[in-house]
C-alpha cells in the first residue's frame, strides 16, 4: 500500500488590535523577543441574529521586528500578524504541567502610521514609501 502523502502547511494570517503594551525581553544571548497579545473577531449567525464572537491569542515576534513592535505599538494598535501557529509546554508555579498555543510572527504588519512616521519630513516619508513598494512582490500578497 502506497504512503499518503500531503503538503506540510502550517501558516496563519490574522489581524486583530494588541491587547496590552509589548513586553521586550531579551534572552541571555541578547536576542530581541516581544510577547504581545491580540484580540480578533468572528461574525456569524445564530438564529437570524448577527453574533460577534472575540478570541485572544498571544504572539512572539524575534529580533529586529520584535523591537519594532515595541517601539510603535501599543495597547490597541492595529496589526495583521504572518506566522504560524507552535504549542509549548511547561511546568508552573505550583507543578502543574502547562500546555499553551500560540502564533510566532514572520511578519507584523501595523495598520496605522506611527507617531514616528508622522513627525518626519516630507521628503523622508516618500522615500519610506518607495523603499517599501520597492519590496513589494508578488509573493507578500495574502490573497
Amino acid at each position: 500500500m502506497a504512503e499518503l502523502k500531503f503538503p506540510n502547511v502550517n501558516t496563519i494570517i490574522i489581524s486583530g488590535r494588541l491587547t496590552r503594551d509589548v513586553d521586550l525581553r531579551y534572552t541571555s544571548g541578547g536576542t530581541p523577543v516581544a510577547n504581545l497579545s491580540i484580540a480578533f473577531d468572528r461574525n456569524y449567525q445564530k438564529n437570524g441574529e448577527w453574533v460577534q464572537d472575540t478570541s485572544f491569542m498571544d504572539v512572539t515576534v524575534w529580533s529586529n521586528q520584535g523591537e519594532r513592535c515595541a517601539t510603535e505599538l501599543h495597547k490597541g494598535s492595529p496589526v495583521l500578524i504572518e506566522g504560524y501557529l507552535q504549542t509549548r509546554t511547561f511546568t508552573d508555579r505550583n507543578n502543574n504541567n502547562r500546555k499553551v498555543a500560540e502564533i510566532v510572527a514572520r511578519r507584523v504588519n501595523f495598520l496605522e502610521k506611527s507617531s514616528s512616521y508622522q513627525n518626519q519630513p516630507k521628503e523622508q516619508k516618500n522615500d519610506q514609501t518607495e523603499e517599501l513598494k520597492a519590496d513589494v512582490t508578488d509573493d507578500d500578497v495574502p490573497f
